[in-house]
């Protein structure tokens, strides 16, 4: 898909790896959507990035989505791609974390983005190409202690991507791309106190986000990131179950949340 001249619109864009993604975009000539839900974040990201346009979005108000799409109609056009980046993570055992923080991560991390995709997916159906992006998780894969929560809602992100592409290919609208990107961590600062496993190591935002870039331009459907997480996610592929499991253990991913001190804030 060409990226330059296209609108994009990115949730959670006013900070860390949404506002990345944005910048990715806007370097590479998209026209860029801002949006966010706090209100500060989003005028500040506007003032950073000339010629793009935002708007306060809550992925968790049906309502305020519909109306964020109404006023982008209005006022600059449908969008030719979607990036479903705005998450949260609260990182502790399971029955530490109080529940409300549970829901608030299911209601983020899944149900918000699959409420934006619901309010946005006919205008990329309408468009002659377009392209959408879920920004899930390598725990989309690997399961991952003291943030069980985080890891559920994005195995669904996953889930739900692969089951959309392949709804979208019986129905024929193979002009719409859908591409599920999994990083590991990430220094945004969500995932401070964490520790990169065995082989891999902390990502930038900014290389995620040339990622991003790169697979809407080559029509990739799933990317894993870093390459040596990607290399043993493939290379396990076909072991048991619990020899995988094994390995990951052995490579320090049931402990890295154990110290995590990460903000609260969305991505």
């Amino acid at each position: 898909m060409r990226v330059a001249g296209s609108r994009v619109l990115v949730t959670g864009s006013g900070q860390g790896l949404g506002f990345a993604i944005a910048s990715a975009f806007h370097n590479a000539g998209a026209k860029v959507v801002l949006t966010d839900v706090d209100t500060e974040r989003v005028n500040q990201a506007i003032a950073k990035l000339t010629g793009t346009c935002g708007y306060v979005l809550d992925v968790t108000n049906v309502d305020n989505i519909v109306d964020v799409r109404a006023r982008l109609h209005a006022e600059q056009g449908p969008i030719d791609i979607l990036v479903n980046n705005a998450g949260v993570v609260f990182g502790g055992e399971f029955l530490t974390i109080p529940l409300a923080k549970h829901i608030t991560t299911v209601n983020v991390n899944l149900s918000g983005l699959l409420a934006v995709t619901h309010v946005f997916l006919p205008d990329l159906l309408a468009r002659p190409a377009a392209h959408l992006v879920n920004i899930a998780s390598a725990s989309a894969v690997i399961a991952l202690p003291n943030a069980a929560t985080y890891a559920a809602t994005k195995w669904a992100v996953l889930g739900f991507t692969e089951s959309l592409q392949e709804e979208l290919r019986l129905l024929r609208q193979r002009h719409l791309r859908v591409t599920a990107i999994c990083p590991s961590y990430i220094t945004t600062g969500l995932f401070d106190g964490a520790k990169p496993v065995g082989f891999t190591r902390w990502l930038s935002p900014e290389e995620v986000a040339c990622a991003v870039v790169r697979a809407v331009e080559q029509d990739r459907e799933f990317v894993m990131l870093p390459r040596s997480l990607r290399l043993l996610y493939g290379i396990a592929a076909g072991w048991p179950r619990s020899w995988y499991k094994w390995v990951c253990r052995r490579l320090g991913v049931s402990r890295s949340m154990i110290d995590w001190r990460g903000h609260k804030q969305t991505e």
